[in-house]
């Protein structure tokens, strides 16, 4: 009998099966009370592959969107660490430089998402104090770019959630069609108990896989014969 394939298979290879267990089942009389349960499993996994897909493409883009915000995010942080540096003529273990950026710089754009957030509102405060002129100019723009930055983080987060979910469904569906295809299989060996070829039909054969093809052994030159020297 056909190896049936369980619900590890990928789906669109699950589906193929399925496909054709249920236009068999559909042409013969005899075993076409079995397609509809059939068919209702292969609409339900579809759908369920459908949505998984369609919320893979949101994830994709909302992480565009996170890896663009935090990119915009970090650049303004290195235009106002310059100015911070030029202030403090690039010594950083001074303190109008140290309170803005205990870390240094690295240090902030690394993190990421609410934990970034309120350590760029921690050096806003402290260039108020220490660069009010810097401060003035770029506090707004800092926090409203960790503020973005943050929410588009949460978006991909959400998404990638949502992936999470929509594939756990999918892969319930693929389940429910495995077990029809096992159970249609003791469903038909009743019907034709001494035609074990003929439910073979009904279940789509597997590629055969293709040998390697071999390079033709090339005979092997004999090597030349020695000449005697002429005299």
């Amino acid at each position: 009998m056909p190896m049936i394939r369980n619900e590890r298979t990928g789906t669109d290879e699950l589906l193929r099966d399925g496909r054709f267990h249920y236009a068999a089942l559909l042409a013969d009389p005899d075993t076409a009370h079995l397609a509809p349960p059939v068919k209702t499993k292969l609409d339900s996994l579809t759908q369920a592959h459908s949505t998984t897909s369609a919320a893979e493409l949101v994830r994709i883009e909302k992480q565009a969107l996170a890896v663009r915000a935090e990119y915009v995010h970090d650049q303004k942080h290195s235009v106002v660490e310059l100015l911070v540096l030029g202030v403090v003529k690039r010594k950083r273990e001074l303190a109008p430089y140290r309170k803005v950026y205990p870390d240094g710089l690295t240090a902030l754009t690394d993190l990421s998402g609410a934990e970034q957030e309120r350590a760029v509102g921690n050096m806003v405060d402290e260039l108020a104090i220490h660069h009010p002129e810097i401060h003035l100019k770029y506090s707004k723009d800092l926090l409203k770019l960790a503020a973005d930055a943050t929410a588009a983080e949460k978006a991909h987060t959400d998404a990638e959630a949502k992936v999470n979910r929509t594939f756990a469904q999918e892969q319930s569906a693929r389940s429910e069609l495995s077990l029809l295809l096992r159970k249609n299989e003791g469903a038909l060996i009743s019907l034709f108990p001494h035609d074990h070829t003929l439910t073979r039909l009904y279940y789509r054969p597997r590629p055969k896989k293709r040998a390697a093809a071999k390079a033709p052994l090339s005979p092997r030159t004999p090597a030349p014969t020695p000449q005697p020297a002429q005299p």
